[in-house]
């Protein structure tokens, strides 16, 4: 396709120049003012195309090229009903260019190397690096913020009512160049949510703790008195997925999780990580504490999440952390959400928080041929309409509402005998997440239950005040960012497990601490300071 503009492009050229070269043999002048006119023309039909407002969005069919990610549980995005739907709405046809996720990280590497560039990149998860690399650096990502101003009404509220998520898209020369995934619901605030299985503190006449000391003796009873009633030891009082979601909870420590990682960003702006600090050793001392009287599950740092899924099938959790409720639909009625618990700083603080934004999702191309139109495309899915559009279909077909106005699929799609996510990929983009539209408390429902919102409910007013994205630092400062976390990651990891399992004795710490440094923790620091000072100037 690429190659029949190009030859068309030429083409055109061609007898341009030769319309010109017959003038000037012809004696005519000011063929300057004549082009000039022609370019201004073709401007004002261009413009003509293009609806300011309402649908459709161009009056003459256009075609843009768009190029992303394929979730698994997908139709093809063109048999997808609202793309086709939407079409019709808006005279503009998509041909989708989609990958699957196995191997689309090297695909897009490509796409950017050939520079043969799609009109648009929908959820394409372009990550804070590549819009460093191909928006700020080689401008192949075009920049969004004056079409966002004049064509984007429902992009351009949500940036003002909600400045943190302006702040998340904001690379670091100041422009936009991606278009995110808006969560405002209460439970897009954070990502973990706790539970506990209030069906077993019945059993044994407990409360639901509230402090460190409350809930280890909870933990206690839940190892050695049997509240699943088998007759077995087999509960397993903690149970931690995985070694990332150490970093995620360690807010009764006052260890927040700024930037999705192990920062605290103070009133001032400030940024620190907290990775060498004696409160991030207090809490690894915890843990290692419950770790050694097998209060955690014991398998945790090995990451094998099929045999942390099917531990929770069993219910032999007794507290553990996730974001929603729909891998443990099964028993999910025994369980509950609870509040923060009060640790050294006397205070509830739940800091696995989040911007309200996941970065990436839709982007357009320096080549794209119709921006304004593309720019128009995508923001209907950030108003209220659009976005129960894109989330939930079209209503009596897919969806209805209950006695309390709650948008509910119709019971063929919820018990699809190929599975809900199949049958709801044939709809929307929703299964696999990454696209551009706006979550709402009324169109959460789609993955979070109504337990899920009461979890969230709870853990809200404990959230961080301010909360900030990383920001996508500078070109030149790219390969030392990437070389310093890559190496920080890895040692970081590898040290973590090794105090909580009891391989590392805590006079370790110090050694541990010099190695961070000398990988370059404080320097991470710095770039990050420098590229958030300049995101708010």
């Amino acid at each position: 396709m690429k190659m029949k503009k190009g030859l068309s492009y030429l083409l055109c050229i061609a007898c341009f120049s030769g319309l010109l070269m017959a003038c000037s043999d012809s004696g005519v002048e000011n063929g300057g003012d004549q082009t000039a006119q022609t370019e201004e023309t073709a401007a004002e039909e261009v413009d003509s195309n293009l609806n300011l407002d309402g649908f459709p969005i161009v009056n003459e069919t256009i075609t843009l090229t768009a190029y992303g990610q394929r979730d698994q549980n997908q139709a093809a995005w063109d048999e997808m009903f609202v793309f086709q739907e939407y079409e019709k709405m808006t005279n503009i046809l998509m041909d989708f260019q989609e990958v699957p996720a196995d191997g689309f990280a090297e695909n897009k590497q490509l796409v950017f190397a050939s520079n043969e560039l799609p009109d648009v990149f929908l959820r394409a998860a372009i990550t804070a690096n590549e819009i460093s690399t191909y928006g700020v650096g080689s401008g192949q990502l075009m920049v969004l913020d004056d079409l966002i101003e004049q064509y984007a009404p429902n992009i351009s509220k949500i940036f003002e009512e909600y400045p943190n998520i302006r702040q998340a898209c904001t690379a670091s020369d100041g422009h936009i160049y991606t278009l995110p995934t808006v969560d405002i619901s209460a439970t897009g605030k954070m990502d973990f949510k706790q539970w506990i299985n209030t069906k077993w503190l019945d059993e044994l006449g407990l409360e639901i703790p509230t402090t460190l000391e409350e809930f280890k003796e909870v933990l206690i009873a839940f190892r050695d008195q049997d509240p699943n009633g088998n007759g077995e030891q087999d509960e397993i009082p903690l149970g931690l997925r995985d070694p990332n979601t150490v970093y995620q909870l360690g807010g009764p420590f006052g260890l927040g999780y700024q930037m999705r990682d192990t920062y605290n960003i103070d009133e001032n702006g400030t940024v620190h990580n907290w990775l060498c600090d004696d409160a991030f050793k207090e809490y690894l001392i915890y843990l290692n504490d419950l770790y050694e009287e097998k209060l955690i599950w014991q398998e945790y740092y090995k990451n094998d999440r099929p045999a942390w899924r099917s531990n929770l099938a069993a219910e032999l959790y007794g507290a553990m952390y996730m974001p929603y409720s729909d891998v443990f639909l099964n028993c999910e009625q025994d369980y509950s959400g609870y509040e923060p618990l009060i640790g050294p700083t006397g205070e509830k603080y739940w800091s696995d928080a989040t911007s309200g934004a996941t970065i990436g999702a839709y982007a357009l191309s320096n080549t794209c041929s119709d921006p304004e139109a593309a720019i128009r495309w995508v923001d209907y899915f950030y108003g209220e309409e659009g976005s129960i559009f894109f989330t939930f279909g079209e209503e009596g077909t897919h969806y209805y509402r209950d006695e309390n106005g709650n948008l509910r699929f119709n019971d063929e799609i919820l018990n699809a005998e190929e599975g809900f996510m199949t049958a709801l990929g044939k709809i929307t983009m929703v299964p696999g997440l990454g696209y551009p539209s706006v979550l709402t408390d009324e169109t959460d429902r789609v993955v979070a239950s109504d337990r899920t919102k009461e979890a969230a409910k709870i853990l809200e007013p404990y959230l961080p005040e301010a909360f900030y994205a990383k920001p996508s630092v500078k070109p030149e400062d790219m390969d030392r960012v990437v070389a310093i976390e890559q190496d920080l990651t890895t040692y970081r990891d590898e040290a973590v497990t090794k105090f909580i399992i009891g391989e590392w004795e805590f006079d370790m710490w110090e050694e541990y601490c010099q190695t961070l440094e000398q990988i370059g923790i404080r320097e991470l620091e710095e770039i990050y300071q420098r590229a958030l000072d300049a995101q708010k100037s």
